[in-house]
C-alpha cells in the first residue's frame, strides 16, 4: 500500500491507533488482592517444584552411590580399574588436544 504524502500516512496510522485504543479500552489492570494471590500461588508452586527436583536429585544420587558401592563390594579390581581409567583418559585427551593446538600454531 502506497501513500502519496506523509499526511495520508499519518492519518492512516492515527486511525489504526484509535481502533487499537478502542479495542483495549475495556482492559482493566488486576486488583492488588489478585496480584498478591497470584504471587503467593507462584511462590507455592516454585517451592513445590524445588522440593520435587531435590527429591529426584536425591533418588538419583542414592541410586548412583548404591551402584558404585555394590561394584566396589563385588568387584574391587573392576572398581579401582575404572577409577584409574577415567582420569587417565581425561588427561590423555587433554594432552592430545594440546598437541593438536601446537601443531596448528606451528603450521601458521
Amino acid at each position: 500500500m502506497r501513500f502519496n504524502s506523509d499526511e495520508e500516512l499519518l492519518n492512516k496510522l492515527s486511525a489504526e491507533l484509535e481502533i487499537l485504543d478502542q479495542h483495549y479500552a475495556d482492559v482493566a489492570p488486576p486488583s492488588l488482592l489478585e496480584l498478591e494471590q497470584l504471587i503467593a500461588a507462584e511462590a507455592i508452586r516454585r517451592v513445590k517444584r524445588q522440593r520435587r527436583e531435590l527429591l529426584i536429585f536425591s533418588i538419583v544420587a542414592l541410586l548412583l552411590l548404591s551402584v558404585v558401592l555394590s561394584i566396589l563390594n563385588s568387584a574391587p579390581v573392576l572398581f579401582w580399574g575404572l577409577q584409574a581409567l577415567f582420569p587417565l583418559a581425561a588427561l590423555g585427551s587433554l594432552g592430545v588436544a594440546r598437541i593438536r593446538l601446537r601443531r596448528e600454531d606451528a603450521e601458521e
